[in-house]
């Protein structure tokens, strides 16, 4: 769930993406591409999908559409450690989801952006466990405020602010041209 939140709410990426940035954890011109490119335009309208907040942070119930995958033998979840209380689920992508992907990427172009939020996502160094991943979330004040079963709220006006701030204290241009990106410059 939690790296379905950033995935789903590219203004609470793109928020970790500049903090990351000002940590000198990742390139500032790079980095701040991918900001534009999930903050500016069309993009969040298009691509945030809001998430409930509930008692762990953000969730939605995964079972259908990850019986649907598991179904047509797109992916394979495993439980490890069952006799725990809080045994994990680990879910693999099999050779025919990797298929599918593919398949899905070359007739439908723009879903090169869900690749890119999900490569943009591994930048992040707490994106390796869920309760690492919390805790960064609940970093964020809005996140943090937000009661058990409301709505998580679109924080992209705040974000924008602070990439303009960031930008100028850089003596780098807001916004960046996304175009160098998609020619292959930046984050791979």
């Amino acid at each position: 769930m939690k790296l379905d939140f950033w995935l789903r709410c590219p203004d609470f990426l793109a928020h970790e993406l500049l903090t990351e940035v000002e940590q000198e954890r990742q390139p500032a011109g790079p980095t701040l591409r991918l900001v534009a490119g999930m903050i500016g335009g069309v993009a969040p309208s298009l691509h945030r999908y809001p998430m409930t907040k509930y008692l762990y942070g953000a969730y939605e119930r995964p079972d259908n559409a990850l019986a649907l995958l598991a179904s047509r033998k797109h992916i394979a979840v495993r439980r490890v450690n069952e006799s725990s209380s809080n045994a994990r689920r680990d879910y693999y992508l099999l050779p025919r989801g990797q298929e599918a992907a593919t398949a899905l990427q070359a007739d439908i172009p723009e879903m090169i952006w869900y690749v890119r939020q999900a490569q943009a996502i591994g930048l992040i160094p707490e994106a390796v466990t869920g309760g690492r991943m919390r805790q960064r979330q609940y970093e964020h004040e809005a996140y943090k405020a937000v009661a058990a079963g409301k709505l998580i709220p679109d924080i992209t006006e705040e974000v924008t602010l602070r990439a303009q701030e960031l930008s100028a204290r850089l003596g780098l241009t807001w916004p960046p041209d996304t175009q160098q990106d998609a020619a292959g410059g930046g984050h791979g």
